[in-house]
């Protein structure tokens, strides 16, 4: 009996050392309140600014409040964006909470937001408060690996604190795993990043996600495979967990919202933050550690594999059935390419029916036209750019009703042409085309090249079948692949992004340009499609007869009736709302050498209830245009340029200077660019980061940087060069007072001040 007592007291002393550690549940209301301190109390964090790098001190000591063994923020003062080198001032906060072994997991997620105006609620305040409220409670437990929770600055400028913290943090050998948590504030499904152009996260881990998704009952987790293959190819999108993985560390990134949230814009506001998707994604990632710290961290680090999700689940098929299956295309396109050869008609040459595909292209081409006509009727009767903005869904299902009926006019107009009755005409020009889409996608991406790759299949398939009705559904999905890949998932979000410029459309002329580009794309893109079809309908009376029902007049009133119903109701619903707003930026543009001024209104959308307010103008707009000079004269005597230069003469003139560059007002960005006249700046040296390129350097600095900014170099210039000296500073504020506001519009201010002269270097 003693023994069994001695027995149970080790047991209950010892036994907690071998259970899996415990943690208090997720707190949504916690990190519901860490939102709303970043994006209002805090406010917009671009890269570099006072409020991005109060949200990293905030973040800091957060950490360091929850008993971090340290906690610190991991700065940088110069990096590469896409623009080039800047000059900024953001980092990364980091918080390390040690556990047995140096083994480490990395929790993170980006603390910045991507603009002045930009609260960035949902990208990436709730990510962060969610990365904050995962360091509270696992600051508590008993943990094996060592935690470290990391708040990434400047992500919305390329990753740039992530691909910092990668390169530069002492531990990262020591890195087994990396979380990411990017948007967690929006109740639309949850998409998994798990790859870059060059690495992919290991198979158990995107295994392990879609499994704790699934048994918490969320069944929340995407993978968007269309648009992951355009974007591997492009390197378009990603999250700070991609350093990472570029690194052969894994790492899997949690994003909600891409294209149900008013990310990037203004209107990113906590007002649209969803607390059961703060707790939604914050339960996935937790329950994720707790697998880990229980089960411990699977040995692989990469995977070679393509994600094919279908039928509710996630397939994962070895990387070398992307080359297989285009293969496989070319030889099976080969294959029906020599039978339609052999079987074509023998057709005396005065008989041949000559342009048939010519005539397709044709058709083509009216029903892309009709494709748009729904969109554009809406545009001219709302008086709006972007009537869709709001129901982007619904107005695709327009287009779809139109291309219908732009299917139904093509075949009234061309009831009189005559086509070859010989399939092999299309089958021709159909694997010459989809095999130049193979190998033109197959440069930038095998990936790419599997969607044309995919509807050759289907139309090899459909000539090698004889069965009618086999043949019809397979000319009919021939050009599904290629039509997932158009209209991928993230197409709301990159449609709406155009928007934001207005897709750099200023005129008529330019808004028939774009139209017409459109129209070539997708003929060029469908062309393939329907020279199928056109094999489908000569190869079986039956699809003939089915032509001939779609060409009744009844049909056509049914679609007619269809797109004017559907219009109607789309008329009906409102373009603009809470969330989803045009833009206007008020643009003040001032020489101070020159005295020259300029004071434009520019918009997104048509001017629609604007009205302007100044000391010398009161101006009320509600037409169509989204452009205007504003005639009020100002002044904006905000920067300087100052200092002294010395110069080494010699084969080559030495300058080295020491200026003072200055602004009486705060600003958002300054860049100095120096030139010479003619000759080329032969080298440069100096602690500021740089861009060099023969007769120019530029220097910019982004993020409110001082007010005073001391500017030493080093320039090595070709004997009698000149140089041509140019300040600009751009500012969030106006130099006049003046008052723009909108019924479906947010206002951005913007003045931008240049100095400009001409050092005479000879005549010193």
């Amino acid at each position: 009996m003693r023994q069994l007592i001695a027995v149970l007291f080790a047991l209950l002393i010892f036994l907690p050392t071998f259970l899996p550690a415990q943690t208090e549940s997720f707190n949504a209301d916690s990190a519901y309140v860490s939102t709303k301190h970043l994006s209002v109390t805090i406010g917009p964090r671009p890269m570099g600014s006072a409020n991005e790098q109060a949200a990293l001190l905030w973040a800091k000591n957060k950490f360091a409040g929850f008993g971090a063994d340290s906690a610190y923020v991991m700065k940088f003062t110069k990096t590469k964006t896409r623009a080039g080198m800047v000059n900024t001032n953001s980092g990364t906060s980091v918080g390390i909470f040690r556990g047995e072994t140096d083994s480490t997991i990395v929790i993170g997620g980006h603390i910045d937001s991507s603009g002045p105006e930009i609260p960035g609620a949902n990208d990436n305040a709730s990510g962060t408060a969610c990365v904050i409220e995962l360091a509270r409670i696992w600051s508590q437990a008993s943990k094996h690996y060592t935690f470290v929770f990391a708040a990434f600055g400047a992500e919305e400028n390329g990753l740039l604190a992530a691909k910092h913290f990668v390169d530069n943090y002492p531990g990262i050998d020591n890195v087994a795993l990396m979380l990411q948590i990017d948007m967690a504030g929006s109740e639309d499904d949850i998409i998994i990043l798990s790859e870059t152009p060059t690495h992919k996260a290991p198979q158990w881990l995107v295994e392990d996600a879609f499994a704790i998704d699934r048994a918490l009952g969320f069944n929340s987790l995407r993978y968007e495979i269309n648009f992951m293959s355009i974007n591997n190819a492009l390197s378009m999108a990603s999250s700070d967990h991609a350093p990472f993985l570029d690194k052969n560390i894994p790492a899997i990134d949690f994003t909600a919202g891409v294209n149900s949230s008013p990310i990037h814009t203004s209107r990113d506001k906590f007002d649209f933050i969803s607390k059961s998707a703060l707790n939604r994604s914050g339960q996935i990632v937790n329950s994720m550690l707790q697998k880990y710290e229980t089960e411990g961290i699977p040995a692989p680090r990469g995977g070679n594999y393509l994600l094919w999700p279908a039928f509710g689940s996630q397939f994962f098929l070895p990387s070398w059935t992307i080359p297989a299956i285009n293969i496989l295309a070319l030889l099976l396109g080969i294959l029906a390419f020599m039978h339609s050869r052999k079987n074509r008609l023998r057709i005396d040459k005065p008989e041949r029916v000559r342009f048939s595909g010519t005539k397709l292209f044709l058709m083509l081409i009216i029903m892309a036209v009709f494709t748009q006509l729904g969109e554009a009727a809406l545009q001219f009767i709302k008086g709006l750019r972007y009537p869709w903005l709001v129901h982007f869904d619904k107005y695709m299902w327009l287009a779809a009703i139109c291309t219908i009926g732009g299917i139904w006019v093509t075949l009234q107009l061309t009831k009189r042409w005559r086509f070859s009755p010989d399939s092999y005409v299309y089958t021709k020009r159909a694997f010459i085309g989809l095999s130049v889409f193979i190998a033109f996608l197959g440069m930038a991406s095998m990936r790419l090249a599997l969607y044309p790759a995919l509807t050759m299949i289907f139309i090899s398939l459909a000539i090698l079948i004889p069965n009618p009705i086999v043949k019809l559904i397979l000319s009919f999905l021939a050009p599904y692949p290629m039509f997932k890949l158009m209209f991928m998932e993230e197409l709301p979000f990159l449609a709406r992004s155009l928007t934001q410029g207005g897709a750099g459309i200023d005129s008529t002329a330019e808004s028939l340009l774009f139209s017409t580009a459109i129209t070539l794309l997708l003929v060029l893109w469908y062309l393939p499609g329907i020279y199928a079809y056109s094999n489908a309908v000569v190869s079986s009376r039956f699809v003939r007869d089915l032509v001939k029902t779609l060409r009744r007049p009844l049909f056509g009133l049914m679609i007619l009736l269809a797109a004017v119903g559907f219009g109607g109701y789309l008329y009906s619903l409102p373009s603009y709302n809470e969330e989803w707003t045009a833009r206007i930026r008020v643009n003040a543009d001032y020489n101070v050498r020159s005295g020259e001024n300029r004071l434009q209104l520019l918009g997104n959308e048509y001017f629609r209830n604007v009205s302007v307010q100044g000391d010398s103008l009161t101006r009320q707009y509600d037409v169509r245009i989204h452009k205007d000079d504003l005639a009020i004269p100002f002044t904006a005597e905000w920067i300087d340029l100052t200092g002294e230069e010395l110069i080494i003469r010699g084969e080559k003139d030495t300058v080295n200077v020491n200026w003072l560059l200055t602004s009486t007002q705060p600003w958002y960005l300054a860049t100095l660019r120096i030139q010479t006249d003619s000759l080329e700046i032969i080298d440069v040296f100096s602690e500021h980061a740089f861009n060099h390129r023969k007769n120019q350097v530029s220097f910019s600095w982004t993020g409110q940087p001082s007010d005073t900014i001391r500017f030493a170099a080093e320039f090595t210039l070709a004997r009698g060069a000149n140089l041509i000296r140019t300040l600009t500073g751009r500012y969030t504020c106006m130099p006049i007072p003046i008052k723009v506001s909108a019924e479906l519009a947010d206002i951005a201010y913007r003045t931008t001040v240049v100095y400009r002269d001409t050092l005479l270097l000879g005549e010193m």
